[in-house]
């Protein structure tokens, strides 16, 4: 080979290491309202990671968190709408445009994540599910976990009594809503990207919350008391506008649902096993956590079964949850 060949050569080489990596045929946009890292943007990383496995590169998904496009319910209509690919979204917010989802929200349906991954897990309720999704224009790709809810408050909770009169920041939710009626709080629904300047302003004296998200905001800094009461096991709902997942290849739509599942079940893992380290790192933070015995919690939670359940599918789909 002559010199000059050789300096061709070599230079065609370095071009093609240059080259970009080629890009996915499908990227899907994919946003919620949680902080970077959280659990629940763990779930769709890991997510993306499997969506990429399974499909070689050509989908993947690109994840905006903390609210970036929208609070919960702009990121559900946008999805809707068809402007945003997926959306992810506390049930709590879901349930509103997913009616049968409310079920979900009934106070101590379960007393544990993988009790409910297990039940989320059975093939005829993963069914009923998707129904209710595609009656109201939403596939259903994953149900991840939010954690546990309790209580931070800006004074200590021991009883349910101590609630009495106090401002509740609840999700924007009648079930919610209701709850701390019946516990005799004053209930104020109100975005949760506001949540840290109602804490630190007196607009709420506590909130209901998991372990996860009040450390992944830093709320403790602003309501440094945790009542470990377990009022609600708290699902993240993963969807898509159910006219754009039709229009998919089939084996991008496996791909999804496949991909979707499986960090799910990983994912709701993740969160079960990082309940004690969270609550053990807080304690290190100084934030003071009781105890409050849950049985008033439950006794007062009673109502709201038959209040809640109206429909013929909503009955249908707690009679399911709950059998042996």
């Amino acid at each position: 080979m002559s010199k000059r060949s050789l300096i061709v050569a070599l230079a065609l080489g370095v071009g093609l290491l240059c080259q970009p990596a080629l890009a996915a045929e499908y990227t899907f946009r994919v946003a919620h309202t949680n902080a970077a890292d959280e659990v629940q943007d763990k779930g769709l990383q890991r997510m993306r990671e499997l969506l990429e496995a399974k499909t070689d590169g050509a989908a993947t998904i690109e994840i905006f968190p903390a609210g970036q496009l929208g609070d919960e319910s702009q990121l559900i209509e946008s999805v809707m709408l068809g402007s945003l690919d997926i959306a992810m979204s506390s049930n709590s917010m879901l349930s509103n445009y997913i009616e049968d989802y409310q079920v979900f929200d009934l106070p101590f349906l379960f007393p544990s994540i993988s009790e409910l991954g297990a039940k989320l897990d059975e093939p005829k309720i993963a069914t009923m599910m998707q129904d209710s999704a595609n009656q109201s224009g939403f596939e259903l790709l994953g149900v991840y976990s939010s954690g546990i809810r309790h209580l931070m408050t800006s004074k200590p909770v021991q009883t349910i009594a101590d609630l009495n009169g106090l401002k509740i920041r609840t999700m924007q939710n009648p079930v919610h809503i209701e709850a701390f009626k019946a516990y005799g709080a004053n209930p104020t629904p109100m975005a949760y990207s506001e949540l840290y300047g109602a804490l630190q302003s007196g607009v709420v004296d506590g909130a209901e919350g998991a372990a996860t998200n009040y450390t992944g905001q830093k709320l403790y800094e602003v309501a440094p008391d945790f009542a470990l009461v377990g009022w609600l096991n708290m699902t993240a709902v993963v969807v898509m506008q159910k006219s754009a997942f039709d229009a998919l290849p089939e084996k991008i739509q496996t791909a999804l649902l496949e991909s979707a599942h499986e960090s799910a079940e990983w994912q709701r893992s993740y969160v079960e096993d990082q309940e004690t380290p969270l609550l053990d790192a807080l304690k290190k933070k100084g934030v003071k956590i009781t105890k409050p015995d849950p049985a008033p919690f439950r006794e007062a939670s009673i109502p709201l079964y038959k209040e809640m359940l109206k429909s013929d599918s909503q009955k249908a789909l707690f009679d399911a949850l709950t059998a042996e």
